[in-house]
């Protein structure tokens, strides 16, 4: 006798602290923000249906920044929101350790949700927090099975006291291991992976490294026995099918939601159709209940990201993303310095996140948590003159020539926009030539007016993401550390502003691009 199911599963990921559809620096509404998310996963809920996200949390709002600030919490507000939106399962995001343990036990201690995750272990083999698979048994029908996963690389960008006492697991060899271990005893395979995908769709080929952050590819290629590949990390809008085995990415800030319909059919066994459908949130209102469950925090915040704390010369804000990095736009000087002098280096370096608000000249927190996006550290590392100019090297192949326009590599804006990746440096003075082929590019390199020297050793202070590696700088992981500050740098900012109410910031001219 036949038998039919029907299963949906509404999926999110990378919502990175937004709960309101407003971006915090301007505070114009977006379609954005968990408050939409839910009344959308309401609206196109049906039967069976399942909420389940895929990581990345409680990081990446100025409401998140200020929560991480404040001692006590006993329950993360974001873990509050969860619940209210009514996930059934959570992934644990690699920024989820960004604020420390306690932060990160708030957050999973508070949700209702169950918690998957197969590969961040206490030392006797027990996942840290959750499960590492859940199984439903769904009356006269199919036996559905949900794994989680994270990116085992956290510990290249992370403060080892962040995850002490976590055994972080080769993500691919534990759902390896989980699949084979359940395989025989269910009928539908479904991993949640906070992680993203290492090849192109087509042809296959290396998108990026392959390190081990993301493994989407491999597990989509590797283990065929996965009906379902929820992932996440990259930021990227993606569905279909791959080696059998259907895969989703839903984009981030609580933008996206990915419906996934499984259709099962029982004769001999049960077979499945799966489709799927990506979801915006433009053409819905904020669910009420969602906003009001966090209204004195986001009150909170809001009081705190309009503390005044300086007066400037002139206004800052960017308003071209790529202009402010050709042209070096006049608070990476800034910031540049106030690192210089927060660690005595002789050089500094900083990137600028993808979207980032600059300076208004009457100056408050939020305009330093809207320019300085990450929740980096400063590090002091010990560099040679040639390893220097060989992190330089990387840095100037962010740029190509288009004709007689310079432009954003293609590798920088896919698989996922990289803007970050681009670091510019004080107070050494260089020369990007964009005709000379990538490794060959930096010349006329000087500090202080004397040319570097290829075997002397300089302190060069750098984000903790930028020291551990993260870029594909791997070579700088290995250099001496002089100073772990342990500081965040928007921290180091206000600080300097706070002390130096009135400032003027001069435009440096010490990268010059050639095209």
């Amino acid at each position: 006798m036949t038998k039919r199911f029907q299963l949906q599963l509404l999926h999110t990921s990378d919502v990175h602290g937004y709960v309101h559809p407003h971006d915090y620096a301007t505070m114009k509404n977006h379609a954005m923000g968990l408050a939409r998310i839910k009344t959308k996963m309401d609206e196109i809920a049906s039967g069976n249906s399942i909420r389940i996200d895929t990581g990345d949390t409680i990081q990446g709002s100025p409401l998140t920044y200020y929560v991480a600030k404040q001692d006590g919490q006993p329950i993360h507000p974001m873990a509050t929101v969860m619940n209210h939106v009514g996930y059934q399962y959570v992934t644990i995001g690699n920024h989820e350790f960004n604020y420390g343990k306690a932060n990160l036990n708030a957050f999973l201690d508070g949700l209702d949700a169950t918690i998957l995750n197969c590969n961040l272990l206490h030392p006797d083999g027990t996942p840290y927090r959750g499960v590492t698979y859940d199984i439903i048994t769904y009356d006269n029908g199919p036996r559905v099975a949900f794994i989680g996963a994270t990116t085992h690389y956290i510990p290249n960008w992370e403060q080892p006291s962040h995850y002490a006492d976590i055994d972080i697991r080769d993500a691919f060899a534990a759902l390896q291991q989980t699949v084979a271990q359940i395989r025989n005893d269910v009928d539908l395979i479904v991993v949640s992976y906070h992680g993203g995908f290492e090849r192109n769709f087509d042809t296959f080929e290396l998108d990026v490294e392959d390190t081990g952050e993301n493994q989407g590819s491999k597990i989509l290629k590797d283990i065929p026995d996965i009906d379902i590949l929820l992932t996440g990390h990259q930021h990227r809008l993606l569905h279909g099918n791959k080696f059998g085995t259907t895969y989703s990415q839903p984009g981030f800030n609580a933008q996206h939601v990915m419906e996934l319909n499984i259709v099962g059919t029982f004769d001999d066994g049960w077979t499945f159709a799966i489709d799927t459908t990506l979801h915006d949130v433009t053409d819905v209102t904020a669910d009420p209940v969602v906003l009001a469950s966090i209204k004195d925090v986001e009150a909170a915040t809001q009081i705190y990201l309009d503390t005044p704390v300086g007066h400037l010369d002139a206004d800052y804000t960017i308003t071209d993303q790529i202009a402010a990095r050709i042209e070096k736009h006049p608070l990476i000087g800034f910031i540049n310095q106030v690192q210089l002098e927060a660690t005595n280096a002789d050089i500094s370096s900083c990137s600028l996140g993808n979207h980032v608000s600059g300076f208004r000249q009457e100056l408050t927190i939020r305009d330093v948590i809207g320019t300085y996006v990450f929740p980096n550290t400063l590090v002091v590392k010990e560099l040679t003159g040639a390893t220097l100019k060989r992190a330089l090297e990387r840095t100037a192949e962010f740029f190509e020539l288009d004709g007689d326009d310079i432009v954003v590599a293609d590798e920088y804006n896919h698989p996922k926009l990289q803007l970050y990746a681009y670091d510019m440096y004080d107070p050494i003075a260089y020369t990007i030539d964009l005709r000379r082929p990538r490794g060959d590019r930096i010349t006329e390199l000087t500090l202080h007016g004397e040319p570097i020297d290829p075997d002397a050793t300089y302190q060069v202070v750098m984000n903790n993401y930028r020291a551990s590696g993260g870029g594909e700088y791997q070579f700088l992981r290995d250099c001496p550390t002089i100073d772990d500050t342990q500081t965040e740098v928007i921290e180091v900012l206000v600080d300097y502003i706070v002390r130096h109410p009135r400032l003027t910031l001069p435009k440096t001219t010490n990268i010059k691009i050639i095209k």
